[in-house]
């Protein structure tokens, strides 16, 4: 049985509480999703809904998305176990449809879903386009979805959760803009709840005690100059505080909860006798630029009950910004075959090692604001006039959400996997074109650039590995399409002629499209991924039989060594090796890291940055480590990770211990200061595999004083 650790978190006992978690499994071990079970210490089964989300070669299957509920009590920690002895369950949440909808009868309360679902964009009201689908039912949760438009204007798809024997429900509202504009002004996103007497209004505020506001009519904003004074000590991925509002009667009131208000700000709550007007995105002077291709997901809890008091409406409400998240040994993701090697064996670790990969992933920089959420700004890039004048964004470049997740499922951090959720959830709706004319824009993710999207689509640093992660964490679906859909942008750039030339730039670009397409066929089998893999390989075979090695033409009269573009080539055949296992790949791969030790490294201990004179100099790029740590794994010889000990020691030895977490206004957002994220996206897992194999190898990096 896998166990599944809950953490001591709340000072009341939670009953029957929904929880989901995500399960690899190794190839062979699971035939049946549904033969899983969640259980306590004592043998008793609770209510249990799993759902495969992919499957290796044979049809077994790779991962589990599982719905359970389990009774958490307070202020202590406790562990289920996940059996795979199947136990009763009880019947599905029942559906019925009604005059222009469907109601969905949770057990304890009636929802009724129509055609005017409430929510109003710009004003407009949103009116789907076809009937409510019952897209998954259980014991635990009934999940629905719709689609339709703000009357002609800005397309919307609604995701309703219920859940068993509970009154209250999870909406996800997702909008997209496939306008033939180049962008369109949002001046409002609301969701409008029509007072039908209740007279007990509330609204409350939080990020340490909660503030309470009533009265006859009582309004509250969340904008610039609320954030920049507000302390908050939080990191905001996993917990800011509550935000919502409550209209009442003695018996009976509906309040409202918007997930992540402040981080997504501007948002306000409006309540006066006519309705409770939630502002997911209040009105500003300023509308938001939404551009074509966009998309934006919000999501609001709305809690049916029967008069209770504020107090207990307040704890639910906290409750649904940091729910309960349980926690799997790593030992469960490192068995799965489903991650590279970056599990230690225990008690062989390094506490210094650990506490400096914390810091790089808490001192990150992050942005506040509807569109930026999820992102932040790095400063080099617009130090360097790429924004001409404008902030450039990162757009999740060497996939941040990616490298965090790898983090969690090794140390089980909690604002790891918030980190990732947060940032891949992003990338998924803003960065990612929905909707281009263009097919070389469709389906593809944007460049770092201002205003996110104003950039170029290309074959660059943002892969596809983090929303496959973000679909095994949430059964999305829609993190899926956007994987395959960048893929086939990839497969339709490759076709250009800029990609036919041998060596430069086009070899770290064609190896960063290599990269996302094993991914997608490692989760697919889908052979369609590796016939644009296997033109590539050529290219890199060719490219070295025309110039005696992996060297790139750059100025008009040299020819030179670039060990990042090399680095790049070299993990992106790895990952190629591990599917086809072929020796000339895996020749190619040993030879090129050996000729970067005979002729890239210094005598610093460093390699250089590039083969000539003006420009060799120490460079201490990371991606360096994985392709040794590649090339060491294909041979065996140590000497390989030796080279990289230099580069190694330069990237985790700050030992800071300050969190800075300074703000400050830029146009639209609120920024807080910190390091650009994609200096851990790109650092993360070659440190992990680096550090991993030398731990492993006997290899002793990090003195026992110097922790």
């Amino acid at each position: 049985m896998i166990p599944v650790y809950f953490e001591k978190y709340a000072n009341f006992d939670r009953i029957s509480e929904p929880c989901s978690i995500a399960v690899p499994f190794p190839k062979g071990k699971l035939e049946n999703a549904d033969s899983l079970c969640i259980r306590n210490a004592e043998g008793k089964a609770f209510p249990t809904q799993a759902e495969a989300t992919a499957y290796w070669d044979d049809g077994s299957i790779k991962w589990v998305y599982i719905d359970f509920m389990c009774d958490l009590p307070k202020n202590k920690d406790i562990t289920y176990y996940i059996d795979t002895e199947p136990a009763p369950q009880s019947s599905a949440i029942s559906t019925s449809h009604i005059p222009g909808g469907l109601r969905a009868d949770s057990g304890v309360c009636l929802f009724d879903f129509t055609s005017k679902p409430g929510f109003y964009l710009n004003g407009k009201p949103a009116i789907t386009d076809g009937d409510w689908e019952v897209v998954k039912n259980g014991s635990v949760v009934c999940v629905l979805k719709a689609k339709g438009k703000h009357e002609g204007f800005i397309d919307f798809e609604i995701t309703a959760y219920v859940y068993k024997n509970k009154p209250w429900i999870k909406i996800d509202y997702r909008i997209i803009n496939n306008e033939k504009y180049d962008y369109v002004s949002l001046e409002s996103l609301s969701y409008d709840l029509p007072n039908n007497g209740e007279k007990r209004f509330t609204i409350a505020t939080s990020n340490y005690l909660t503030k309470y506001i009533t009265g006859d009519s009582i309004s509250k904003k969340i904008d610039t100059d609320y954030l920049l004074y507000d302390a908050n000590e939080h990191f905001a991925e996993v917990f800011y505080g509550t935000f919502f509002g409550d209209i009442s009667s003695e018996d009976k009131g509906t309040a409202v909860s918007v997930y992540q208000a402040y981080q997504n700000f501007p948002s306000e709550i409006t309540i006066d006798n006519n309705k409770m007007h939630i502002g997911i995105l209040a009105a500003e002077d300023k509308p938001v630029r939404f551009f074509r291709g966009m998309a934006k997901t919000s999501t609001i809890f709305i809690h049916n009950h029967n008069g209770i008091p504020k107090e207990e409406i307040n704890l639910k409400s906290l409750m649904f910004q940091m729910p309960d998240k349980g926690v799997i040994p790593s030992k469960v993701y490192e068995d799965s075959g489903c991650f590279p090697d970056i599990f230690l064996p225990e008690g062989s670790g390094s506490p210094l090692f650990e506490q400096n990969m914390t810091r790089k992933l808490d001192q990150r920089g992050r942005a506040y604001g509807f569109i930026h959420w999820g992102d932040n700004i790095d400063y080099h890039y617009t130090s360097q006039g790429r924004g001409n004048g404008r902030p450039v964004w990162v757009n999740n470049e060497y996939d941040f959400g990616h490298a965090a997740y790898l983090y969690y499922v090794r140390t089980g951090i909690r604002r790891a996997l918030d980190g990732a959720l947060v940032s891949i959830r992003h990338q998924l709706d803003v960065d990612i074109v929905h909707s281009s004319d263009d097919p070389l824009r469709l389906g593809g993710q944007v460049t770092h650039s201002a205003d996110h999207v104003s950039g170029k689509v290309e074959i660059s640093h943002e892969w596809v590995e983090g929303l496959l992660d973000y679909y095994h964490l949430t059964a999305d679906k829609t993190a899926l399409t956007a994987a395959k859909e960048m893929g086939e942008n990839i497969i339709r750039q490759l076709a250009l002629p800029r990609y036919m030339h041998k060596g430069g730039i086009n070899a770290r670009e064609t190896g960063w499209a290599l990269r996302s397409l094993c991914a997608l066929y490692q989760e697919t089998y889908d052979s369609k991924w590796l016939k644009p893999c296997d033109d590539i390989v050529s290219h890199f075979s060719a490219w070295k039989e025309e110039y005696g090695g992996w060297l790139a033409p750059y100025t008009d009269h040299t020819l030179i060594r670039v060990p990042f573009m090399i680095s790049i080539a070299i993990i992106s055949l790895m990952r190629y090796y591990n599917i086809k296992k072929n020796d000339e790949i895996k020749d190619m791969i040993v030879e090129a890291a050996k000729d970067l030790t005979e002729n890239a490294y210094l005598d610093s201990g460093y390699f250089y940055y590039k083969e000539l004179s003006s420009l060799k100099r120490n460079a201490g790029n990371t991606t360096l480590l994985e392709a040794l740590t590649a090339a060491y794994r294909l041979t065996g010889n140590t000497d390989f990770l030796m080279y990289g000990k230099k580069t190694f020691l330069s990237a985790v030895s700050d030992s800071s211990t300050v969190l800075s977490f300074a703000k400050r206004a830029e146009d639209d957002a609120l920024v807080v200061s910190g390091n650009s994220s994609k200096g851990v996206g790109q650092s993360f897992l070659p440190l992990l595999t680096y550090f991993t194999a030398c731990t492993k190898a006997g290899i002793k990096l990090i003195k026992e004083e110097d922790q």
